[in-house]
């Protein structure tokens, strides 16, 4: 099963109302410190975060989802589809879920499965941003309306979680080497959350591309935020070795 194989945790039910609510404390508090790592680009502690609140409380979807995630972050792409796997025998049918299968097969070169999975998560009743978001990744190389549709479908749906959504946006509309669109979402998010290394990197990385020179500041920030932050060290690396735009 890999180098993650022992992320399997036991079944940890409540004794008690007191026991009850300490476990749902416990497991907030994993949560959202693994969206702090997440956002800092600490993949690899956000999924020990992501881990320990399902140790805590194996009924929060947050914890299933965002443990996918982050193996799929990390290039574990069979692992992640192993996890996704798992989390359906608990929430059958749910579209995060079935959206973050749909990247993990994708990624591990599965488009068939990949495509698959991708239409029942927009299949459901009230098709989630993740699953919008999901369906743009894999259909990243496909026509602007295909992508910008699924990303605005996307954007809509994200209630509270737009700011996070807007980062996902981006990246998928830097992929694309669609740098303008992916900027604009970019810049609302370190806007909305000055503390999130990843979106200063790829903000960076897309300023970068077409020569502005807020470039080496935005990547700057982002290893300041996470000073372990590699893709970042990288490119500040390239950047000042190639001279482009400075």
């Amino acid at each position: 099963m890999g180098r993650f194989s022992r992320l399997e945790f036991g079944d940890s039910k409540p004794s008690g109302t007191a026991r009850a609510d300490q476990l749902l404390s416990d497991a907030d508090h994993f949560l959202q410190e693994a969206r702090r790592y997440w956002l800092a680009g600490d993949f690899e502690v956000a999924l020990r975060n992501f881990c320990r609140a399902l140790e805590q409380d194996r009924t929060r979807i947050e914890g299933w989802s965002g443990q996918v995630l982050m193996l799929i972050e990390l290039g574990e792409y069979k692992e992640a589809d192993l996890w996704a796997a798992k989390a359906l025998e608990l929430f059958p049918e749910h579209p995060d879920l079935l959206g973050l299968r749909a990247i993990a097969l994708a990624r591990d070169a599965r488009p068939r499965h990949a495509i698959q999975y991708s239409d029942k998560a927009v299949a459901v009743e009230r098709p989630t941003a993740w699953a919008w978001l999901a369906r743009a990744e894999i259909f990243k190389q496909k026509a602007d309306a295909i992508v910008l549709g699924c990303i605005s479908k996307a954007i809509a749906a994200a209630g509270n979680d737009l700011t996070t959504v807007k980062l996902q946006a981006g990246r998928i509309l830097r992929e694309r080497r669609a740098y303008p669109e992916a900027i604009s979402y970019l810049t609302d998010v370190v806007s909305a959350i000055p503390t999130a290394g990843l979106a200063w990197f790829e903000l960076g990385c897309c300023q970068q591309a077409i020569g502005l020179p807020q470039a080496k500041a935005s990547l700057e920030q982002a290893l300041r935020i996470n000073p372990q932050f590699v893709p970042a060290k990288r490119a500040i690396n390239r950047l000042e070795k190639g001279r482009l735009f400075f």
